[in-house]
């Protein structure tokens, strides 16, 4: 990829159900995409070893981060440590849309797919 990206020029592919993803570039450090969550989808309990930060641009989510529950709207912007457990949910009527950024590089995204450590 280049300087400069058109995140409309990029195919989505899906995440899960009910969400999908953009994989709008990789630097040397860090993973950009954006995220696309169905109304009342939900991501399962889990962990990697990335930083992660986002930016809401359309809707709200609900995030549990290390067990508290944070309301993240269009305009605010969410931060998740490494290794820390968390979840996300669109409990809305609209969809829920991201842009959110992982160091270092997702090198499972990279290969499109997404590796993270579940739990039930």
């Amino acid at each position: 990829m280049g300087f400069v990206v058109k995140p409309d020029e990029i195919e989505a592919w899906q995440l899960h159900e009910g969400s999908k993803i953009k994989m709008i570039m990789n630097g040397r450090n860090m993973t950009t995409i954006i995220s696309d969550w169905a109304p009342r989808s939900s991501f399962p309990l889990h962990t990697h070893p990335h930083e992660q930060m986002g930016l809401c641009l359309q809707g709200e989510a609900v995030f549990t981060i290390d067990g508290k529950e944070y309301v993240v709207g269009k305009g605010e912007v969410y931060t998740i440590p490494p290794e820390v457990r968390h979840m996300q949910r669109n409990d809305g009527d609209e969809p829920a849309i991201f842009l959110e950024c992982f160091a270092p590089v997702r090198e499972d995204l990279v290969r499109g797919r997404f590796e993270q450590k579940t739990e039930d």
